[in-house]
């Protein structure tokens, strides 16, 4: 019993770093940017920055600070209930659509369905939609054959 109290001393003493919480707010701000680059900008060097798995993620500073901002999250009435009635909300929302002849009607909002996809997906942990790439048949050949049947030479 005395080793495992010793072990919780010792992970409370641990904080996250000052660059640490500078990336953990620039994540915050920019769910999308690499984690290297958030590195980057909160002051880490370029080096350090090119393993962000081992050189951030995997410090117990870092498990901290992530730490700390859910349970601020949480603090502010932020919950995992809320953000599924918020989702639930997005991905069923609707608008109203108006006529000048008839009644208006509630039609879905698709705009705001589709904006919210990605970050659902990301959040479930869900594989994101690859866009189709698109596929460029014109070689070279292609081009100088249309050529020579429309010119004639």
């Amino acid at each position: 019993m005395k080793i495992e109290r010793g072990k919780m001393k010792q992970q409370r003493k641990v904080r996250p770093t000052r660059l640490q919480k500078r990336t953990t707010a620039i994540l915050k701000d920019n769910p999308d940017m690499p984690l290297g680059e958030a590195m980057r900008r909160a002051g880490y060097k370029p080096k350090t920055s090119w393993s962000p798995k081992q050189n951030f993620l995997g410090l117990k500073g870092t498990v901290v600070a992530m730490e700390q901002w859910r349970e601020a999250l949480r603090g502010s009435g932020l919950d995992e209930a809320k953000l599924i009635a918020k989702y639930n909300e997005w991905i069923d929302a609707v608008k109203i659509k108006s006529s000048l002849t008839g009644p208006d009607i509630e039609v879905p909002d698709y705009e705001t369905q589709l904006k919210i996809k990605d970050d659902v997906r990301r959040d479930l942990g869900l594989p994101m939609e690859e866009k189709p790439a698109v596929e460029l048949n014109v070689t070279l050949a292609n081009l100088i054959r249309e050529q020579k049947d429309k010119y004639g030479i």
